[in-house]
């Protein structure tokens, strides 16, 4: 079954510079690919993480594929697990308090 397309979102040619200029910063500091899903994804939750509605939690690399959390709200530390092609910010639940975290990986897993 083929996946349905997303149709395009109307911007204005000033909204799309600020966009792509956005973007590329984005991919400067992360590392990431041009991947326009992935730069607007990760925009959104660190977005959700600053207004208040998702705690934002930092992840240090423990292998390519595990990282530790250290939730935000309540300290606890917690190993996640990320296969390659994950994200670079990805949201979770914290295992001891339940809270909702959006975890920023720091880069893209490959």
């Amino acid at each position: 079954m083929t996946e349905r397309r997303q149709r395009p979102i109307p911007v204005t040619n000033s909204e799309r510079v600020f966009l792509e200029e956005q973007k590329r910063k984005f991919e400067k500091k992360s590392g990431g690919n041009g991947d326009w899903g992935e730069f607007l994804g990760s925009v959104v939750l660190l977005g959700l993480a600053a207004i208040g509605i998702y705690a934002l939690a930092n992840a240090a690399g423990r292998t390519k594929q595990s990282f530790d959390v250290n939730c935000s709200v309540c300290n606890q530390s917690f190993v996640m697990a990320a296969n390659p092609g994950t994200p670079r910010v990805v949201y979770t639940k914290c295992p001891f308090c339940q809270t909702e975290l959006v975890v920023n990986l720091g880069k893209v897993i490959g």
